[in-house]
């Protein structure tokens, strides 16, 4: 396999059609959910919690939907003679159709929970939103100077930290915009401790 660092590298026609392309790139829409997660775990704990658990819930439900068809198609390919005299394939039928209701039931009602959630995880995703474009901002720094590199990991760490620095406050708008302007002006600062002079007012800008 071959590795490359450039962001959008173009290969002719007859390398393509031998190779599989892999795009690792991050994207400006996959980073705001990933900041959104780290938003809500910083802010709404409960709520992070909630979602992960339903959603190995669903994974777990799904599974024994799975192994309830698995198991009534071996149980019609096994079955010989006339199935209505099957009083053991009928029965295990009747039980699986049960349970799947059951299954089908406690889905719906994981699906109504999770979208009260996720309407709830919405109302932080300008923070997360600003978090990306931020990212990227930096990102383009590289552009104006190789030596201006920074990991998303790194980025990420700060974006935490601004979530629990920040000023607290009961009302959710005005908690956003801390939250915002903190992590804008600690990540401006943390950034133009590593910039030239000359490019420290055109970092101001880009943000």
């Amino acid at each position: 396999f071959m590795t490359t660092k450039l962001p959008n590298p173009h290969y002719p026609p007859e390398v393509c059609v031998k190779v599989s392309l892999l795009n690792f790139t991050i994207t400006i829409g996959g980073l705001e959910d990933q900041l959104l997660g780290v938003t809500i775990r910083e802010e709404r704990p409960d709520l992070e919690e909630q979602k992960n658990g339903l959603v190995v819930s669903n994974a777990k439900m799904a599974k024994q939907l799975k192994d309830l068809e698995d198991m009534i198609l071996q149980l019609l390919s096994n079955s010989k003679g006339n199935i209505l005299d099957d009083f053991e394939l009928i029965e295990a039928l009747g039980q699986s159709k049960k349970k799947a209701k059951e299954i089908d039931e406690k889905m719906a009602e994981a699906a109504i929970a999770e979208k009260e959630i996720d309407s709830v995880r919405e109302e932080y995703r300008p923070c997360a939103f600003r978090g990306s474009l931020l990212y990227f901002c930096i990102a383009d720094l590289a552009k104006i100077d190789p030596m201006y590199q920074y990991s998303l990991e790194w980025f990420t760490r700060l974006y935490a930290k601004g979530c629990q620095d920040s000023e607290q406050n009961a009302d959710l708008a005005i908690r956003k915009t801390n939250l915002i302007d903190f992590f804008t002006f600690s990540l401006y600062k943390n950034i133009c401790r590593s910039l030239f002079e000359k490019h420290k007012l055109l970092f101001s800008f880009m943000m």
